[in-house]
C-alpha cells in the first residue's frame, strides 16, 4: 500500500510557494492565509484568482439543489407542491430528477417541508454534489462500497440510480456523522444497504480484490466550499493540508487494493487544492502504473485536471479528471476522478 509522509509534501510544495508583499496584501484584504492566495495565482493567474476570491464572497450566487426520490414519491407532484409553497425550481439538464432551488419563501425552509421529512428528496448545498454519481453511473444490482459515506448525499444518490437493488456498504469512521447517514437512509426508505464503521485507510484489511465499485469521497480541506464556510479561509495550515493529503493517499491506495480486477473507483474531494487532487492521483498512477488507469467521463461539462503546479509536472493522465471551479461554473469547488483497475 502507498504511504507518503506529510513532510515529503511540505518539502515538495511549500518551499516553492511565492508569498510576496502583493500576495500578503490580498490575503489581508480577503482574510485568507497567504499560501492559499499564492496557490490561486499560480493556478489561475492574477486576474482570474481575484475573480475566484470575489465569487467566494457571494454565497447568494450558489443555490440549494434537490434530488427527488422517485422510488418513493411522484416527482411531478412533489415539484408542483413545492412550487405551490413558493419555491421556484429549475431542472438540472445533466442530472435526472434533480432541481436547482432558484427562489424560496420565508417559510418553510427547503429542509423542513413535509415532502422533505417524508423522504421525497435529498437536499444538497448546491448541484456540484450530484456530479460524481452522474459520472460514476451506478446500475441496478451493483455492489458498491461508499467508504466515507456520511451524511449520505452521494449514498442516497447511488441507491436511487441502483433503483434500491443490489448492495451499498455505507461506511464512515465518525459515529456522530453515522447518525446523520442513518437518518437520511431511513427517511428516504432505502433497503439495499448496510452501515459499517471502520477507518477507510484499512479497507484493504477487510476486503481484498473484492469490491466491484468503490466511492472515495475523501475527507479533505473543503477548500472548494469557502462560500458556505468562510472559516475555511484560515482553518487549514499548510502543515495540516499536507497531513490531509497523506491520509487521502492512504485511503485511496487502501481502496484500490480492495477493488476487484476490472472494477471502478471514484475519487472525490470538495477541494480545489492541487495537492489533494492531481498530486494524489499522480502518486497513485505512478505507484500502481501497471494496474490503474483513468477513465474519461462520458459527459464532461466542466474543466479538466491541471497538468502542472509550482513547477511540478503531474501525470498527464490527470487531464481526464474533472474540476469544478466556483467562479467558472457557479458551483462548489470539486475534483472528481474515475479510475479503473485493469
Amino acid at each position: 500500500m502507498l504511504k507518503i509522509n506529510y513532510n515529503e509534501i511540505l518539502d515538495l510544495f511549500e518551499t516553492r510557494l511565492r508569498v510576496d508583499d502583493n500576495v500578503r496584501g490580498i490575503a489581508i484584504r480577503y482574510g485568507y492565509q497567504p499560501y492559499m492566495i499564492a496557490r490561486y495565482i499560480e493556478m489561475l493567474g492574477f486576474d482570474e484568482a481575484l475573480r475566484l476570491l470575489d465569487v467566494f464572497e457571494k454565497k447568494d450566487l450558489f443555490k440549494h439543489s434537490i434530488r427527488c426520490n422517485d422510488l418513493r414519491c411522484n416527482c411531478g407532484r412533489i415539484i408542483d407542491s413545492l412550487e405551490d409553497q413558493g419555491f421556484i425550481l429549475k431542472a438540472i439538464e445533466w442530472a435526472r430528477y434533480s432541481y436547482v432551488v432558484l427562489e424560496k419563501p420565508q417559510k418553510p425552509s427547503i429542509g423542513a417541508t413535509h415532502e422533505y421529512l417524508k423522504g421525497c428528496y435529498y437536499l444538497y448545498r448546491d448541484a456540484a454534489s450530484l456530479i460524481p454519481i452522474v459520472i460514476f453511473s451506478p446500475s441496478p444490482g451493483d455492489y458498491i462500497l461508499d467508504s466515507c459515506a456520511a451524511p449520505g448525499g452521494k449514498t442516497t444518490h447511488i441507491l436511487l440510480e441502483m433503483r434500491d437493488r443490489g448492495l451499498v456498504i455505507a461506511n464512515d469512521i465518525s459515529m456522530d456523522r453515522l447518525v446523520a447517514l442513518k437518518f437520511n437512509l431511513i427517511r428516504m426508505g432505502f433497503k439495499s444497504y448496510v452501515i459499517t464503521r471502520f477507518d477507510a485507510r484499512k479497507t484493504h484489511e477487510i476486503f481484498r480484490d473484492e469490491i466491484p465499485k468503490i466511492l472515495v469521497d475523501a475527507p479533505c480541506s473543503a477548500e472548494g466550499a469557502i462560500m458556505f464556510d468562510p472559516e475555511r479561509k484560515n482553518k487549514t495550515s499548510y502543515s495540516a493540508l499536507a497531513k490531509l493529503v497523506s491520509r487521502e493517499i492512504e485511503i485511496l491506495s487502501s481502496s484500490i487494493e480492495a477493488l476487484a480486477p476490472g472494477g471502478l473507483i471514484m475519487y472525490v474531494t470538495c477541494s480545489i487544492a492541487p495537492e489533494e487532487n492531481e498530486f494524489v492521483i499522480s502518486k497513485i498512477l505512478d505507484f500502481y502504473r501497471e494496474n490503474i488507469e483513468i477513465v474519461s467521463p462520458h459527459n464532461n461539462l466542466w474543466s479538466k485536471g491541471i497538468e502542472r503546479f509550482l513547477g511540478y509536472e503531474f501525470n498527464p493522465e490527470v487531464q481526464k479528471c474533472v474540476r469544478v471551479w466556483p467562479h467558472k461554473h457557479l458551483m462548489e469547488g470539486y475534483f472528481i476522478c474515475l479510475l479503473r483497475k485493469r
